[in-house]
């Protein structure tokens, strides 16, 4: 890190995104479910490249596309609260969005999404998606079960994000659309954001929830 620097390096968004959603992935099945995990596991990777960053908790929705092609907001609000985390250089990192398509809304149990927004780590935070932190998250867990997932997610996370398996490893970013710095936007092989992207041109964004 340079004394200049004023974003996450690209080669430590992929080196970080690719590892900590294919690591929570594995150990929990989905990590759809487990927003407050994947945002811990982030903030793990990021504090071994020497980047402060915290696990924010708070409101937050994002553009769906559900089944028949329209468009909604899905998210956590009204007593609902999700995860994400927040850089030392001001970005937004949530490595969910992209999945969020495999639960259901909390407001609207009933629809079925086929498309969510690509994961997010970025300061600028385009109009399909919205953020109110409402204060720093703690992992507080109780459980034996979720201590010894917690333990294994983050041992995996320090031996595969860390500078020497940047500088050994090829630059590579999850199979998932993600968008990060200067609004760059790199697809799946799926061509997911494109389909994501068409829809949001027909139907447009509506004002968000909150």
């Amino acid at each position: 890190m340079t004394e200049a620097q004023s974003q996450t390096p690209v080669e430590i968004v992929a080196n970080i995104s690719r590892v900590v959603t294919a690591v929570v992935d594995r150990i929990t099945g989905d990590r759809a479910e487990f927003p407050l995990l994947v945002a811990a596991a982030c903030v793990q990777g990021l504090k071994n490249f020497g980047i402060e960053s915290r696990v924010m908790y708070g409101q937050a929705a994002w553009i769906e596309i559900m089944s028949d092609h329209s468009v909604r907001w899905a998210g956590c609000w009204n007593g609902n609260i999700h995860f994400w985390v927040a850089t030392q250089f001001g970005e937004v990192v949530d490595l969910n969005t992209s999945v969020a398509y495999r639960t259901r809304a909390h407001t609207q149990p009933n629809l079925k999404a086929i498309y969510s927004p690509p994961m997010l780590w970025s300061i600028e935070v385009p109009r399909f998606y919205r953020y109110e932190a409402e204060g720093v998250a703690e992992l507080e867990l109780t459980e034996d079960k979720d201590r010894a997932r917690f333990e294994t997610v983050l041992r995996e996370i320090n031996e595969k994000c860390s500078p020497a398996q940047v500088a050994a490893c090829e630059q590579a970013f999850p199979n998932e659309p993600v968008l990060c710095h200067g609004r760059k936007l790199l697809d799946d092989s799926h061509d997911t954001f494109k389909h994501f992207d068409r829809a949001l041109a027909v139907h447009g964004i509506s004002p968000s929830p909150f």
